[in-house]
């Protein structure tokens, strides 16, 4: 998850920051993952509050992402994929996810200067 952070979470932060209404939308679909995961499976919430379980569950949340992208890619003009009608599918997703993760402490913000672009010595 830190490394999908580190690729992609700068730029989906910072476009939640200056948008209002999608970050809304992240921070919804944040809670509707808490919700359905504890509602669904309330044994599993409990795991989830190790790390290692929190992990693998938010990469399966991430394979999903990709998966649908995929199909989207293969199959566009199907109507019934949200990849395909929604063009902020895959950032709000991540976006959800990383709120996970930072919750859980998977994620850490990076130090001052350590962000993608920084340079290394």
């Amino acid at each position: 998850m830190q490394r999908l952070y580190d690729r992609y979470g700068h730029e989906i932060y910072a476009r939640a920051a200056a948008d209002p209404v999608f970050s809304a939308e992240v921070s919804d679909l944040a809670a509707s993952f808490r919700e359905e995961l504890e509602q669904e499976a309330p044994r599993a919430a409990k795991l989830l509050a190790h790390k290692t379980t929190l992990h693998f569950y938010l990469l399966g949340h991430a394979h999903a992402v990709l998966d649908l992208l995929l199909e989207a890619a293969i199959r566009p003009d199907d109507p019934t994929s949200p990849a395909a009608t929604d063009p902020d599918f895959a950032a709000k997703r991540l976006g959800a996810l990383f709120h996970l993760a930072f919750d859980g402490g998977l994620l850490q913000l990076p130090a001052q200067g350590d962000g993608p672009n920084a340079s290394r010595s």
